[in-house]
C-alpha cells in the first residue's frame, strides 16, 4: 500500500456506477479515507468493504437539485479533502464554479468546465473532429440545413441525444419519411440531437483512454476494443480488451490536446468497415465504467488524478501496456450469451477466461457483484426500455 495520500479524506459520488468498487480499490491502496454517496443500500458504493463512512439519498439519479444539495450538506457537515465526482451529472454540479469558490482547499477530481462542457455535447465533439482532421460519422452541423446535411449522405441515419452516455436515446432512422415524422412528432429535436450517417454493421468498438497533465500533454495512452456488446444491436461494450492501435491512440491524443483536457478521458470509437477507419463516436465526460482495465494494466488513473490535483508533476508511462489483457461485465455478457444467435461464433469465445477480470467482482471485494446483480434484476425492463431503438 502506497501512503503518499494516507488519511486524505474522500467524498467519492456515484456510489450505483460500475467503476466504483476499482476506484475505491485504488484509493484503499493510496491510503484515504472514503466517504460514498448512495442511492441504496445495494449499490457498490455501498456494499463495498473500502468506504469509512456510507451516505444513502434516494433521489440522486434523476434529481439533479436533490443530488447537489445533499453534496453541499456533506460538505457544510464534514471536512473532506478531495471532491470525486465518477459520472455526468456529478461532475457538471462539482465544476460549476460554486464549490471551487466556496471550498478553496478542496480539490476536485475532474477536467476544467470548458473541456468538461464540449465533451459532454457529442455535437461540438463531432465539430472538434472536423476541424482538426479526425475521423468522425457525417454529422449534421448547426448551421447547415436539414436539406443541406440529407445532400451529402444516404440513409440510415441515427439520431442520438447530445448529453447523454451509453445507447440511451438512440434512433434509428431509415428514411426521409420517418426522419420528417420523429421531428414533427418532436421525437427528435435538432437542438438535443446529434443527427449523422450510421456507420454500417460489422465494425467493432473501441476505447481510448488517456492521462492527460496540466500542459495538455498525454503522459499514458491505452486502447481496448469492444468484442462483445449488449444490447447485442447496439450498446455499451461487455466484453473488451487492450490492444496496439498507434493511429488510434493518435486521434485520443490529439482530441484531448484540442479540448486542452487535463486529467483522465475516455473517447469512444467505431471502426468503419468501408474504410477500417476508426471514427470518434464521443468523448465521455465521465470516468468510464471500464477503468479497471487501467488500474490492471497498470497506468494508475486514481493516483494520477490525486496526483494532478496536488500540483504533482505525473511521469510518463515509459513502459508497453500487455495486450489481450480483457475485462468482461458478466451480468450482461452472460446476457449476450443468452440473446445472441450467433453465440458459438464468437471470437474470442464465450468461455475463453485467460488473462481476465470483471467489472465488478474481486475476491478482496466480493459482495458488489452479487448486490449489482440484485439491483439491476430489479430494473431490467427499465434500463432496456432506455436503450431502445
Amino acid at each position: 500500500m502506497q501512503t503518499e495520500y494516507k488519511g486524505k479524506t474522500v467524498l467519492l459520488l456515484d456510489g450505483y456506477g460500475r467503476q466504483i468498487p476499482s476506484i475505491l480499490h485504488q484509493l484503499h491502496e493510496l491510503g484515504c479515507v472514503v466517504t460514498t454517496v448512495c442511492e441504496s443500500k445495494l449499490d457498490v458504493g455501498y456494499t463495498s468493504r473500502y468506504p469509512q463512512k456510507r451516505i444513502v439519498v434516494k433521489g440522486i439519479r434523476e434529481n439533479k437539485k436533490v443530488y447537489r444539495q445533499e453534496i453541499e450538506n456533506e460538505l457544510k457537515r464534514n471536512h473532506y479533502d478531495i471532491l470525486f465526482p465518477v459520472l455526468e451529472v456529478a461532475t457538471d454540479i462539482c465544476i460549476d464554479g460554486d464549490f471551487q469558490d466556496r471550498y478553496r482547499n478542496l480539490k476536485i477530481i475532474a477536467a476544467s468546465r470548458e473541456a468538461f462542457l464540449k465533451a459532454y455535447d457529442k455535437q461540438q465533439t463531432m465539430k472538434i473532429c472536423m476541424e482538426n482532421q479526425i475521423p468522425c460519422p457525417i454529422t449534421k452541423m448547426d448551421n447547415e440545413t436539414m436539406e443541406e446535411f440529407l445532400a451529402k449522405i444516404d440513409f440510415p441515419l441515427v439520431a442520438k441525444p447530445r448529453k447523454g452516455s451509453g445507447a440511451a436515446g438512440f434512433k434509428r432512422i431509415m428514411n426521409r419519411k420517418q426522419l420528417y415524422k420523429y421531428l414533427a412528432d418532436g421525437i427528435i429535436k435538432v437542438e438535443e440531437y446529434v443527427i449523422q450517417e450510421l456507420i454500417p454493421e460489422g465494425g467493432l468498438q473501441y476505447g481510448g483512454y488517456v492521462m492527460m497533465d496540466r500542459d495538455h500533454k498525454p503522459q499514458s495512452t491505452l486502447v481496448v476494443e469492444s468484442c462483445r456488446w449488449f444490447p447485442i444491436d447496439g450498446g455499451p461494450g461487455c466484453y473488451i480488451r487492450t490492444i496496439n492501435h498507434k493511429a488510434m491512440a493518435a486521434y485520443s491524443n490529439r482530441l484531448l490536446e484540442c479540448l486542452d483536457w487535463t486529467s483522465f478521458g475516455h473517447i469512444g470509437f467505431i471502426m468503419d468497415p468501408r474504410d477500417h477507419t476508426p471514427k470518434v463516436m464521443e468523448i465521455n465526460g465521465r470516468i468510464p465504467a471500464s477503468i479497471k482495465i487501467c488500474e490492471w494494466a497498470g497506468t494508475k488513473p486514481v493516483k494520477n488524478m490525486l496526483d494532478l490535483a496536488y500540483g504533482k508533476t505525473l511521469t510518463p508511462m515509459k513502459k508497453r501496456i500487455p495486450e489481450n489483457l480483457a475485462l468482461r461485465y458478466f451480468h450482461t455478457d452472460l446476457l449476450w450469451l443468452i440473446k445472441n444467435p450467433n453465440r458459438l461464433k464468437a471470437k474470442p469465445s464465450w468461455f475463453y477466461c485467460r488473462k481476465q477480470r470483471d467489472y465488478i467482482f474481486s475476491w478482496q471485494d466480493p459482495i458488489p457483484f452479487f448486490s449489482y446483480a440484485i439491483e439491476h434484476i430489479l430494473t431490467y425492463r427499465k434500463d432496456m426500455a432506455k436503450r431502445r431503438h
